[in-house]
């Protein structure tokens, strides 16, 4: 872990960083809205994935809405597509982070934590295997894997809130210490 860690420590170079948050902010801005209006068009249905943690009956609730056309699409979604996002932005993450340290001299103190966004991606990853067997045995119910779908997707959401406190609090150092050296 600590020579993928110095990976990124490495790398991390201010156009590296703008690269991957530009990939990251396309597949969230354009790629997942679209294909998101195709089994959701009005947008009002509500997404699994975007949930801190749903009940096995609202999970089915949702997967029932889209219809079958629509759960085509969204096992689609769940299979392909969103297991490339969370490759996009858990490295645009880890760069960020690593780009931040590295210019408020923390690399050294925190070793190891840039890769921490890592943890969101995998538990991302299990969240959307979750949906998938949902959307596998659908029509039948099995509440094991919403509740494991349910349960993945928060543990993610926490590491995402532990990966943007990291992130801002680098730019807030980084911001304090330019400050400093006027």
């Amino acid at each position: 872990m600590k020579k993928l860690s110095n990976f990124f420590y490495n790398r991390a170079n201010g156009y590296l960083v703008l690269g991957f948050l530009a990939l990251q902010f396309t597949f969230s801005g354009v790629i997942l809205p679209y294909f998101q209006k195709q089994f959701d068009p009005e947008l009002n249905r509500g997404l699994m994935d975007l949930s801190f943690g749903f009940t096995p009956e609202k999970g089915y609730s949702i997967i029932e809405s889209y219809g079958e056309a629509g759960r085509e699409v969204y096992f689609f979604v769940e299979s392909c597509v969103d297991i490339l996002y969370p490759i996009a932005y858990t490295i645009a993450f880890i760069l960020l982070v690593s780009f931040l340290f590295k210019k408020n001299g923390w690399n050294q103190k925190l070793g190891m934590l840039n890769i921490l966004p890592i943890f969101r991606m995998l538990f991302d990853v299990l969240e959307n295997f979750g949906i998938i067997q949902m959307l596998r045995a659908f029509p039948i119910k099995v509440d094991f894997w919403a509740t494991f779908a349910s349960n993945s997707g928060m543990i993610k959401w926490s590491f995402a809130a532990i990966t943007v406190l990291m992130a801002l609090s680098g730019l807030i150092g980084w911001g304090i210490k330019a400050l400093r050296n006027k």
